[in-house]
């Protein structure tokens, strides 16, 4: 504290000569009314441009020039700007994001089933969705900072808005458009500690109704340490010193064909073109393509046998076309991509594409009423068979895997009493070709102004995320020597597998007695169930023969169940040339009927299940109650500018959590209350960022990422985060 008080005092020092030139007025703060900073619009909380204020949902906006005066350098990074989010730097760049937590369920889990699988990130509305697993490959987005006009995030299931995988919140990145007429250039470059390199150009042209945009982006990191970590030896050794190096049941793997670049954290680059059309005020066209390379080591999915680190690749393309004719709105998205998200393992490879088409229609029977119909289409297809050898079932799926839903929604909006009170609502039925049957979710929220400066709401809403390709279609056979002899283990998907399902009821307040002061309250409660997992369901030991041991594994659901109860409070507060926006979330999480034991009543005797299967299994912790101690129970920070001048700008981005500890699967293995536990420390960190214009078109800035230098690691055996120093310069012609 000592040290933050100090870091203030000596900003205010040098900012009072500066400052002392020209005092600004609030309105200039900025450059923005108090107005547009008490109250950003927001498109995702309900499909329809209003402020944050009146949005039904638990939503939070973070602008570009936000983003910017917080010296973030990346989009990941600047997700520690919103309320309710939680980010855990795992390498140098790389970061695991969840919406109010919900992570590492069930406990004892391999990390894919870590990652965080319920949140659904958008690009302009379409999702980048990763549906393998869950969950978003975050270095796979095509754009950067500089493509980005602000970030939108909704807290709680939003799947009748958005549909299936919107089950603790939606991330929607709005891109910039071509606002000024004429042709422009923007470039942004960024240099720092541990070879870190940003760099992003932009190249506009605006016509009256026509405009475009091209984009590139770079970005090249290194890893904080050189070690990796060694769960035998509970130490972090050089990497031709990790076990996974000498052994691996699941096969070799050559070390420079795991790791061709130990020291590089992050490297990926970017394309993208935006065009926009608007021939009529209520006709508007809008195109978006572009590619990505990356590269990068991050924690994916491993066992008690690996370095946890791994490196991953992926190259995709995408195009997003959209079309807004008077009330008819038409979008169509389509990706394509090659993923190795654990390389020198060719079962970890794949080519996928995704489709998505959507078609709505407003209708206004009444007024202040609307009614949204639509139809929407996804595929999703995954195949392996380039890769491996199908025949033998070498592939985490071996062939073409095809996931199709076809789904109906329906929105309403109404105002009444004067346009006071407001109800939203919203229902979707989705059909999937696995599992065969319907799925509905549903949104219900009302709001009430009780006078300009005061709104209560309520939400309440279920929501399912969609069939994942490793649940359903997983047909993998493992194999390996036992014994002189060789054993094999069957690994079945399950196209009956029941979806994960999430139920919220939420109450909020929001109240702005002041033009310069908001407070935004929200108490919220879920209940998630229908976790999936592997389970070992059956096997024989066989006395003679070539294969000693035979057993099925599937993929299913779980008895455990989650609750959580918690509330959010953020201000926004203006004084002078200063902006403080203060947040922090509180919650509790419990599990309710969780067991260890992955395996059926049927299954072997093992040491996994104690040598007595039919006591010890999936259903042994019926009836219990834990608390879920991997989600932190406090969590926040905040976002402190200071426009000191119209030359210079001063920025401080706090952020915080809790103690949290997470339970791996080799926690089980071992047994010993160490290996696979990771017990994460409640850690405060700092970010400062300097920006001063040397003209209206050249800003230069400089930046401090975790300015104490607090070493504590964020994730499950993940490297330490350090002190990292940046310097840069943005133009703009």
């Amino acid at each position: 504290m000592k040290r933050i008080i100090a870091f203030v005092l000596c900003m205010y020092a040098v900012s009072i000569q500066v400052n002392g030139q020209k005092k600004d007025s609030v309105s200039s703060l900025l450059h923005l009314s108090i107005e547009n900073l008490m109250n950003i619009p927001i498109y995702s909380a309900s499909k329809v441009a209003e402020s944050t204020f009146d949005a039904p949902l638990s939503s939070s906006v973070v602008t570009k020039e936000e983003i910017k005066r917080s010296g973030c350098t990346s989009i990941m990074e600047a997700l520690r700007l919103v309320p309710g989010v939680i980010v855990r730097e795992q390498t140098n760049g790389n970061y695991d994001i969840h919406i109010r937590g919900l992570d590492n369920i069930p406990p004892n889990a391999g990390f894919l089933f870590f990652t965080s699988s319920t949140a659904l990130v958008m690009i302009d509305n379409y999702p980048v969705y990763n549906y393998l697993h869950g969950g978003t490959f975050w270095e796979t987005l095509p754009i950067d900072l500089n493509d980005v006009e602000k970030i939108e995030v909704v807290r709680g299931p939003s799947a009748a808005l958005y549909g299936p995988n919107a089950v603790s919140g939606v991330i929607n990145i709005i891109t910039r458009k071509a606002l000024k007429e004429g042709l422009y250039a923007v470039a942004n470059a960024l240099a720092g500690s541990y070879n870190s390199v940003s760099t992003n150009t932009s190249l506009g042209y605006n016509q009256g109704k026509i405009s475009a945009v091209l984009s590139g982006n770079f970005q090249n990191r290194n890893r904080t340490q050189s070690t990796y970590y060694d769960e035998p030896a509970q130490q972090y050794v050089p990497l031709d010193s990790v076990t996974a190096v000498k052994r691996n049941p699941l096969g070799p793997a050559n070390i420079n064909e795991r790791y061709p670049n130990p020291d590089l954290a992050m490297r990926k680059y970017g394309a993208n073109g935006f065009v926009n059309y608007d021939p009529a005020e209520n006709i508007r066209f809008s195109a978006a393509f572009g590619i990505q390379h990356s590269e990068v080591q991050k924690e994916f999915a491993t066992d008690s046998y690996s370095a946890y680190l791994s490196t991953a690749k992926a190259d995709t393309r995408y195009a997003n076309i959209k079309g807004d004719i008077n009330n008819w709105l038409v979008q169509l998205c389509y990706v394509d991509g090659t993923q190795f998200p654990l390389l020198g393992f060719d079962r970890w490879r794949w080519h996928y594409n995704t489709f998505d088409a959507l078609v709505e229609y407003k209708i206004v029977p009444i007024k202040n009423l609307s009614v949204t119909p639509g139809l929407i289409y996804r595929q999703a297809i995954y195949d392996d068979s380039k890769y491996v050898n199908t025949a033998i079932k070498e592939g985490l799926w071996s062939g073409r895997a095809e996931s199709v839903t076809n789904a109906f929604s329906l929105r309403a909006d109404y105002k009444l009493f004067d346009q006071r009170l407001r109800l939203v609502g919203g229902a979707r039925a989705d059909k999937f070709n696995y599992p065969d049957r319907f799925y509905y979710s549903w949104q219900l929220a009302a709001t009430y102004k009780i006078n300009d400066r005061n709104l209560v709401r309520f939400v309440q809403s279920k929501a399912y995320r969609t069939p994942l390709i490793i649940d359903l279609f997983s047909n993998l056979d493992i194999t390996g020597p036992l014994g002189g002899r060789t054993y094999l283990l069957e690994v079945r998907g399950n196209k009956n597998i029941k979806l994960l399902t999430s139920t919220l009821f939420e109450a909020g307040y929001r109240v702005q007695p002041t033009d310069n002061l908001g407070v935004d309250l929200e108490l919220f409660t879920t209940k998630t169930r229908n976790f999936s997992y592997t389970i070992f369901e059956s096997g024989t030991f066989n006395p003679t023969g070539p294969l000693a041991f035979q057993g099925l594994a599937d993929l299913n659901n779980l008895t455990v169940y989650a609750k959580q109860w918690g509330g959010t409070l953020s201000v926004n507060f203006i004084a002078g040339d200063w902006q403080f926006k203060p947040f922090v979330t509180l919650q509790k999480t419990m599990l309710y009927d969780y067991s260890q034991y992955a395996n059926s009543p049927d299954a072997p005797p093992l040491p996994s299940n104690n040598n007595d299967p039919a006591t010890y299994n999936i259903y042994s912790g019926m009836g219990t109650k834990i608390k879920h101690r991997a989600t932190p129970a406090c969590y926040g920070g905040a976002y402190i500018n200071w426009k000191a001048g119209d030359r210079l700008n001063i920025n401080l981005s706090p952020w915080f959590y809790s103690d949290q500890t997470q339970l791996e699967s080799s926690n089980l293995t071992y047994n010993d209350g160490e290996r696979g536990v990771e017990h994460i420390k409640g850690k405060v960190m700092l970010n400062a960022a300097v920006r001063y214009a040397i003209t209206k078109k050249i800003t230069l800035s400089l930046s401090g990422r975790n300015c104490f230098n607090n070493r504590e690691r964020e994730f499950y055996r993940a490297d330490a985060p350090a002190l990292m120093v940046f310097g840069g310069a943005s133009f703009e012609f």
